[in-house]
């Protein structure tokens, strides 16, 4: 967490992920905090809220009052669990409450709820035949709930890499049956022979050879993007790069931009070499360039989730 004096004599928060208060227990506790901003999620005890709401706040996303006395359980990041796991421990329904904050992936259906809250803060993945149970027990949504196809008794598979070999998809050793389930994007980077998946579910886009055979391309699916097909190799990225002019014309062939983050693309890199150098663009995330790049890149974008723009536009 960072907290630092500011010029009004005060303390400020800021730049924190998560601000827990839920252990102050103190009318005191926030004094001297003068200003609170740059945070994803606040979890307040309710007696404290008053005093909370009076301090000035900028870009805060969530704020969660909590019940006095109440216990509560905080997972963040991407978390894998299986459906059983929402039912809390024992029979009885807990008094907890369970907070989710960030990407809840969940590997069998979920059929109770044992928590007294269920707050999500981010992004939930759940197979279809939780829709019930999560609908009775979610009592704070902030983000995204999204379910994906799901058979009785199969074996899911999680694979987090943004790009997996067409020979990988044979699933040597496991049942037709299984369903393999890519966290994010999911880029096959080689002709699939055969696909030992009854389903491959992306939560992002799925890019797949434009020579896959269509019983095995009606096997792809995708929650949050689309399904695109590329005729170049693809080429991955994830995060955040800067691409020159010169990386471009390294390439005797066209390739397919997979790209996962936060992109741009300097002013040498003029439509023409791009057009040359790349076949397609999957985009989960942004790109920026100069205004005279701009609809070339829109122009290549096979299947996107995010935003073009210029240098020069706002944020």
């Amino acid at each position: 967490m960072g907290m630092q004096p500011n010029t009004g004599g005060g303390r400020e928060i800021h730049n924190v992920a998560l601000l827990d208060l839920t252990g102050a227990n103190s009318a005191t506790a926030l004094d001297g905090v003068t200003r609170i901003s740059r945070v994803s999620a606040i979890l307040v005890p309710e007696s404290l809220l008053p005093r909370l709401s009076s301090i000035p706040m900028e870009r805060v996303a969530a704020t969660v009052p909590v019940r006095d006395g109440q216990r509560t359980r905080v997972m963040s990041g991407q978390i894998i669990l299986s459906g059983d796991a929402l039912a809390s421990p024992g029979q009885e329904q807990s008094q907890d409450m369970l907070i989710i904050a960030g990407q809840l992936i969940l590997t069998s259906p979920v059929t109770r709820v044992g928590y007294r809250d269920l707050v999500v803060l981010g992004q939930l993945v759940a197979p279809r035949g939780s829709e019930a149970a999560l609908g009775a027990g979610l009592t704070r949504l902030s983000g995204q709930v999204v379910y994906y196809p799901y058979v009785e008794g199969a074996n899911v598979r999680l694979v987090s890499a943004d790009a997996i070999s067409g020979e990988a998809l044979a699933n040597v050793g496991g049942q037709p049956t299984d369903v393999l389930l890519a966290t994010g994007q999911l880029a096959v980077t080689s002709s699939i022979d055969r696909l030992g998946y009854a389903q491959v579910i992306a939560v992002g886009h799925a890019a797949v050879p434009n020579t896959t055979a269509p019983e095995a391309l009606g096997r792809f699916s995708s929650i949050a993007g689309q399904v695109a097909t590329w005729s170049a190799p693809p080429r991955v990225f994830d995060g955040k790069d800067h691409f020159t002019a010169g990386f471009f014309e390294l390439f005797e062939s066209p390739i397919t931009l997979v790209l996962d983050g936060k992109f741009t693309f300097d002013d040498d890199v003029a439509p023409e070499l791009l057009r040359r150098a790349v076949a397609g663009i999957v985009l989960d995330g942004e790109m920026r360039a100069s205004r005279r790049l701009v609809p070339m890149l829109q122009m290549l974008c096979i299947a996107r989730d995010g935003r073009i723009a210029s240098f020069d536009d706002n944020e």
